[in-house]
C-alpha cells in the first residue's frame, strides 16, 4: 500500500520553492561559504596556549576562548568526569538497586534496541552482577513491541521475568502509562533516560535525566550509555565494591558516539577515554567486534570507525530482529562463540544496508515524480513494503540529500509506524509535538523522532504536518551550505599538519573534522577510480605534488580534473598514516566562483 501525493500547499503559506522548473524535487546543491573569523581573539588564544593560528582558529570556532579551555579540549583523556551524585535521582536509584540486589529481588534492566540502549544495558548488568544482584535484561523487539515501556510490554516483563524492580535505560521518560502499569503490580521503577522531558514525568518512578527540572548536572547532553555509567558507579560506591571504569568507558564511548550527542565537554572525555581503552580490551566479544570491523589488534579505533564500522553492526541486530544478539556480544566470555556472533552481526548489517538502499531508492523515485514535494518543507512518505527497522537510517540519508526534515512510515495493519530525522536548525520534535493528537506513540528529540498513528489519520496528518512545517521553517533554513572553516591553500600543508590537527580528535557531532577551502588547484593528470565510486590522484604544488582522494566525488570533480584547468575544492586532511599528507576532497567547483 502506498499513498498518493499530499494535497498542494498554497504558495502564500509555503513561502519558498526549491523545486526545479519542471516541478520535480531535485537534490539540493549546496552553496559554498567560508566561516567567519576573528583574528584578535584567535591570535590571543594562539599566543597564550602556544598553538598555531590555524588550530587556535579551529578551537575558537568550537567555543574555546582561553588557554585553560584549549588545554582541556586538546587533552580530553584528562577529564572532566563529573560526580554521579550531581545527577538528580542517581543516589536514590543506586540505593534502591543495591537494596533490591542484597534482598535477592529480581531487577530487570529494560533497554532500547540501538547501540546507546544496548551498551547502557550491558553496563548496568555488569554493575548488578558485581554486587551479586539477580538481574535480567529485556530489550523490546522493534517490530513486535515497538519503542519504550508500554503497558503491553510491561505485562510481558511481569509475566516472563517476575521483577521486583524495573530500571529503564534510553527510554521511559514519556512512559506514564507503562510506569503506572508496573507500579500497580507493586514493582518499583527507575527511569534513566536522556530524551527531551515531557510536561508530566511518570508518577511513582525515580527519574534520572539531566534534562529534568531541578537537575544541576553540568552536562545536559549525556547519552543514555553515559548516564548508565554514572548509575553503575553510584551502585558500586553505594555497595562498597570496585568496578572497572575502563570497562564501563569502553561501552559508554560506543553509545555516546553512535547516538550523535555533541562530542564536547564530558561527552568528549568519555569518547576519548573509551576509545583509548578499547585498544587494550580483553573481553572476547568486544575483541571479536573490533576485528570484524577491521580494527587492528591493540589499536584504538577512531570515532569515525565507531560511527561507520562498529556501531552499524551493533545496530543491525535490533533493526532487523532482536537486539539481544548485540547484548550477547558484550556478555560473551567464550572467544569462539564471540567470533560467531560478530560474524552474524556483520551479515545482518549487510542485509540492513540492502533494505536501506531499497527504501532510499523508492522514496527518492517517488519524490522526483511528485510536483509538490519540491515546495514542501517536510518530506513525509509511507509504504507497506518498507522494513520499519531501517526507516530511521533511511530518513537520515534522505534528510542529508534533500536537506529537509524527513518522516518515513511503514504501514502494517491499521497503523503507520515510522521514524523521522531533521536538519540543523529545525526541531522535528518541537514542531511535531503540536500535532500530538494524531499520535498513538510519539517521542524523541530535536533531530530524531519515532511516531505511530492510526492508518485512518495518516493522510490528514501528512497534510497538516506539511502545512505546519511550511509555516514554521524559514526558507533560508532549507538552503544547504557547504562551509569551510578556513581557507588553507594546499601549498601550506606541511608534513606535520595532519598530526597537529589530530589533537582535535575525537571528531563527531559538535566537533566535525575541519573542512578547508583551497582555490585554483590543478590535478596532476587524470583521477583514477578507487573503491565503488571514489577517485584518487595527485594535485600539483609549486614544489612537488600532494596525494588526493575523493570517496563520493560527484560528477564535477572528474571532469574538472580532466580539463586540466584550475578548480576550487573543499577538503579535509586525511589522518596521518605515515605516508605523508593526503587531501580528502569533499566538493569541487570551477575556479573563481563566489565566495
Amino acid at each position: 500500500m502506498t499513498f498518493p501525493a499530499a494535497e498542494p500547499v498554497s504558495a502564500s503559506r509555503r513561502g519558498h520553492d526549491l523545486s526545479d522548473p519542471t516541478g520535480k524535487l531535485s537534490l539540493v546543491s549546496p552553496q559554498w561559504r567560508l566561516a567567519p573569523s576573528d583574528p584578535a581573539p584567535t591570535r590571543r588564544l594562539a599566543r597564550e596556549a602556544g598553538l598555531s593560528d590555524l588550530v587556535a582558529h579551529l578551537l575558537w570556532r568550537r567555543g574555546v576562548a582561553n588557554a585553560e579551555g584549549a588545554r582541556l579540549f586538546l587533552n580530553p583523556r584528562g577529564g572532566p568526569l563529573h560526580d554521579p551524585s550531581l545527577l538528580l535521582g542517581a543516589e536514590e536509584a543506586a540505593d534502591l538497586l543495591v537494596s533490591a540486589a542484597r534482598s535477592g529481588k529480581r531487577i530487570v534492566v529494560f533497554g532500547d534496541y540501538d547501540v546507546d540502549g544496548v551498551t547502557a544495558v550491558a553496563q548496568l548488568r555488569a554493575a548488578l552482577r558485581r554486587i551479586g544482584g539477580d538481574s535480567a535484561a529485556f530489550i523490546p523487539h522493534r517490530l513486535r513491541d515497538g519503542y519504550g515501556l508500554k503497558p503491553g510490554t510491561v505485562k510481558r516483563v511481569l509475566q516472563e521475568l517476575s521483577p521486583a524492580v524495573i530500571v529503564t535505560v534510553d527510554c521511559g521518560i514519556t512512559a506514564v502509562e507503562g510506569v503506572a502499569c508496573a507500579r500497580a503490580a507493586g514493582v518499583d521503577v527507575v527511569v534513566t533516560d536522556h530524551h527531551l522531558v515531557p510536561d508530566a514525568l511518570p508518577a511513582g518512578a525515580i527519574v534520572v535525566n539531566p534534562r529534568q527540572p531541578g537537575c544541576r548536572y553540568p552536562d545536559k547532553e549525556l547519552a543514555a550509555s553515559a548516564i548508565a555509567l554514572k548509575i553503575a558507579e553510584s551502585v558500586a560506591r553505594r555497595a562498597a565494591v570496585t568496578l572497572s571504569r575502563e570497562s564501563l568507558l569502553r561501552a559508554a564511548c560506543l553509545g555516546t558516539i553512535a547516538d550523535l550527542v555533541p562530542l564536547t565537554g564530558e561527552n568528549r572525555a568519555i569518547a576519548a577515554m573509551g576509545l583509548a581503552a578499547l585498544a587494550s580490551c580483553r573481553a572476547p566479544g568486544l575483541r571479536a567486534l573490533l576485528a570484524e570491523a577491521g580494527v587492528a589488534p591493540g589499536a584504538a579505533p577512531t570515532a569515525e570507525e565507531v560511527a561507520f564500522r562498529i556501531a552499524p553492526r551493533l545496530n543491525a541486530a535490533g533493526r532487523l530482529d532482536t537486539a539481544e544478539l548485540a547484548l550477547t556480544l558484550f556478555e560473551e566470555r567464550d572467544a569462539a562463540r564471540a567470533s560467531r556472533v560478530a560474524r552474524e552481526l556483520s551479515a545482518r548489517n549487510a542485509e540492513r544496508q540492502s533494505l536501506e538502499r531499497r527504501v532510499v531508492s523508492e522514496a527518492s523515485e517517488r519524490l522526483e515524480k511528485d510536483p509538490e514535494a519540491g515546495a514542501a518543507a517536510l518530506i513525509v512518505e509511507a509504504d507497506s513494503g518498507w522494513h520499519r527497522g531501517v526507516l530511521g537510517i533511511a530518513a537520515s540519508r534522505l534528510a542529508r540529500e534533500y536537506h529537509r526534515p524527513v518522516l518515513l512510515f511503514g504501514l502494517d495493519g491499521d497503523k503507520a509506524s515510522g521514524s523521522g530525522r531533521s536538519i540543523p536548525g529545525v526541531s522535528l520534535y518541537g514542531i511535531l509535538k503540536e500535532l500530538a493528537d494524531h499520535f498513538i506513540d510519539f517521542g524523541g528529540h530535536d533531530q530524531a523522532v519515532g511516531a505511530t498513528l492510526s492508518l485512518t489519520r495518516f493522510k490528514t496528518f501528512r497534510a497538516e504536518a506539511r502545512a505546519l512545517f511550511a509555516e514554521r521553517v524559514p526558507a533560508e533554513t532549507l538552503t544547504r551550505f557547504e562551509e569551510a572553516e578556513s581557507e588553507l591553500p594546499i601549498e601550506m600543508i606541511s608534513e606535520g599538519l595532519p598530526g597537529e590537527l589530530s589533537r582535535l580528535e575525537p571528531h563527531g557531532a559538535g566537533n566535525p573534522r575541519p573542512v578547508f577551502l583551497a582555490r585554483a588547484v590543478r590535478s596532476s593528470g587524470a583521477l583514477l577510480p578507487v573503491g565503488e565510486r571514489g577517485l584518487r590522484g595527485r594535485l600539483r604544488r609549486a614544489r612537488g605534488e600532494i596525494r588526493c582522494i575523493a570517496w563520493q566525488p560527484g560528477p564535477a570533480l572528474g571532469s574538472l580534473a580532466a580539463d586540466g584547468g584550475p578548480f576550487d575544492i573543499h577538503y579535509r586532511l586525511a589522518p596521518d598514516r605515515g605516508f605523508g599528507p593526503e587531501v580528502e576532497i569533499i566538493a569541487a567547483r570551477p575556479a573563481g566562483d563566489a565566495p
